[in-house]
């Protein structure tokens, strides 16, 4: 089917409600390079029309079609920045006093939202703190081997010394916990 062909199959399915349909057609041409696919693409994931919502996969579509000039492209990349900084926050607001309780869970939720945030979110040595902390906690043997695999990944973003200041993060925070004698 020619290009343009599909493109306006895709958009029919999407008009009629069939996500799922627009996707197959857009992911086709988008990953061919077309720009107005990767823009719907990026539409569809953040707006999760089909598909699981995902933030990060909406933004790699909306800036590869940005990237050729696609219109209004590079205004759904900057508003969409602004969704997932807000966002991170707010599950970081969520999760961060129930971390700082204790919880393992919690002490995961913001280690994985350090690891993978933007701009001031990102620290990847403050997101190791928390994966030590939580490591030290979980009692779920499947839950446990998840986080090994995502410490060996953020290991390998830091360097020894960065590895040694989690450490000394962790020894610090459960210092501050001790009962005062």
């Amino acid at each position: 089917m020619p290009a343009q062909a599909s493109l306006e199959s895709a958009r029919a399915a999407y008009l009629k409600g069939n996500y799922l349909l627009a996707h197959d057609e857009w992911l086709r041409q988008a990953t061919l390079g077309n720009a107005e696919a990767q823009f719907n693409l990026g539409f569809l994931f953040e707006n999760g029309q089909g598909i699981t919502r995902d933030l990060f996969a909406a933004e790699r579509w909306y800036e590869l079609a940005a990237r050729q000039n696609y219109p209004t492209a590079s205004d759904m990349l900057v508003a969409l920045h602004r969704k997932i900084r807000k966002e991170n926050k707010e599950k970081l607001f969520y999760w961060l006093p129930k971390a700082e309780s204790g919880d393992s869970v919690g002490q995961l939720a913001v280690s994985k939202i350090l690891a993978a945030g933007k701009d001031t979110l990102k620290d990847d040595v403050e997101a190791m703190k928390w994966l030590l902390l939580a490591l030290e906690d979980t009692k779920n043997g499947t839950t446990y081997k998840r986080m090994l695999r995502f410490k060996e990944q953020l290991q390998a973003r830091l360097s020894g010394l960065q590895m040694q200041d989690a450490s000394n993060r962790v020894t610090a925070w459960k210092d501050l916990r001790k009962p005062i004698d």
